[in-house]
């Protein structure tokens, strides 16, 4: 587990151990936020799957969630 400079926070924190999601989306989390900001995350993505009853079955849903993600966390593409 490195640090990262977290794109929510702004510190520079602890990552994450390892990418929490598959593709392109978790590498993004992985180099972009920390522990804390992820632990966050974790808690207001069961509020919006419970409040917005979402669908994780449907690919829609699934990416609809992922912008929810995105814009909670700050996550921007990285330039090559």
């Amino acid at each position: 587990m490195s640090d990262v400079q977290c794109s929510r926070c702004g510190a520079a924190s602890a990552g994450l151990a390892r990418a929490p999601l598959p593709g392109r989306p978790g590498e993004l989390v992985l180099a972009q936020t920390c522990s804390a900001c992820w632990d966050e995350w974790k808690r207001v993505q069961v509020k919006l799957i419970n409040e917005y009853r979402i669908d994780l079955r449907n690919p829609e849903s699934y990416a609809q969630l992922l912008q929810e993600m995105s814009a909670f966390l700050s996550l921007r593409e990285e330039q090559p």
